[in-house]
């Protein structure tokens, strides 16, 4: 962690947020399965990392909006995928998409934050170019 890193690398493919007490994952949907994913496709992928104990852990999650907007860091590059500047902790491994899914949603939209300019959007659930970091509670 450096002096003004708020996460904490775990050396699991997790990394700690001081301020929250949040888990992330270190890596992305992308990085993970190499495709992009609608909404729909990111609850299956976060219930299919769940049955694989994925990092050794069965309690991810898709992130609220107020967490995953804690994520954009204005101060701090991670180039992402297709070498797009993305404003997340270096924590986080380069090479992730640029947004990520997340809660709320109702019958038809979805939220979708934005690492680039970190805004929140709602889409329609079958907007297929998204992603998803996987959140749980830290437990000691």
């Amino acid at each position: 962690m450096s002096e003004n890193s708020r996460f904490i690398d775990n050396g699991d493919g997790t990394a700690k947020d001081t301020a929250t007490g949040l888990v992330w994952c270190k890596k992305d949907s992308w990085q993970i399965v190499n495709d992009w994913l609608n909404f729909q496709e990111a609850l299956q992928f976060v219930d299919s990392m769940n049955r694989k104990d994925f990092l050794g852990f069965h309690d991810w999650r898709l992130p609220e909006k107020e967490e995953v907007e804690k994520l954009y860091l204005p101060g701090n590059i991670v180039k992402g995928r297709s070498n797009l500047d993305l404003f997340i902790d270096p924590a986080f491994e380069p090479g992730c998409g640029n947004g990520c899914w997340c809660l709320p949603f109702d019958q038809r939209a979805a939220f979708y934050f934005s690492y680039q300019s970190g805004v929140v959007q709602a889409y329609d659930q079958d907007f297929s170019q998204g992603y998803v970091r996987l959140v749980r509670l830290y437990s000691a």
